[in-house]
């Protein structure tokens, strides 16, 4: 009977190549023995036979699944989407229309990452900006921090261009005085390549805009 070594094994057998990069459980707790069988019938560890080639293994076989785990010596790489703020500035963000502009509060101070900085609007309602993301992305929770908003509207568009929006949320937030709102909203089907806020409405002549963030993750570039 011929003897293969394990990497011989693994290249003229790819199944039982994977099975021994595996490490099986063999806790009594989990229903099984130090005893693996191949095809029902016990095997003398760690020697094992098909035909009339017998292999070495140094790990169990199980016959009916290959659970890996972490003591496995082959490592699986799970790669996962980096949640970030997705309307900063710095992640290629930007305000490209807003009905008010004041140079010592211009709309960009929304998404600059600085609490102390923010937009106004002036004495007429509704106010809106559109903020472009320049790619594909996936909200999962947004946070506005503003004064003096009443009715705030949210409207999305999955478009290459600031086009066919549709109405996602509206809000009726609470005025607070003398302190800043602060509406936290989960977001459900948040693909979206643009966003129109739409101030419907406000407590006062004036309301302001101190930032809008969109924790998410980027899915794909505009193609």
């Amino acid at each position: 009977m011929k003897v293969k070594s394990e990497s011989e094994v693994a290249q003229s057998c790819p199944t039982l190549g994977h099975l021994m990069d595996c490490s099986l459980p063999g806790s009594p707790s989990m229903g099984f023995s130090r005893q693996e069988y191949w095809c029902g019938l016990p095997l003398p560890s760690p020697l094992v036979a098909i035909g009339d080639t017998a292999f070495v293994v140094n790990l169990h076989l199980y016959i009916a699944s290959c659970p890996i785990t972490s003591r496995s010596s082959r490592k699986i790489k799970h790669f996962k989407m980096r949640k970030v703020d997705l309307c900063l500035s710095s992640e290629g963000t930007e305000v490209i229309f807003a009905t008010s502009s004041d140079e010592k509060h211009p709309p960009e101070n929304m998404i600059d990452g600085n609490p102390e900085t923010f937009w106004t609007t002036t004495g007429m309602f509704p106010q809106e900006f559109i903020i472009c993301f320049h790619k594909h992305v996936r909200i999962e929770k947004l946070v506005i921090q503003s004064y003096f908003v009443r009715t705030l509207r949210i409207e999305k568009s999955t478009s290459k261009e600031p086009v066919d929006f549709e109405q996602w949320i509206e809000r009726d937030l609470v005025h607070t005085e003398g302190q800043l709102q602060n509406e936290e909203i989960l977001a459900r089907d948040g693909h979206v390549t643009y966003l129109r806020f739409i101030i419907v409405s406000a407590f006062d002549h004036f309301a302001s805009v101190h930032s809008v963030s969109a924790e998410g993750v980027a899915v794909s570039n505009l193609s």
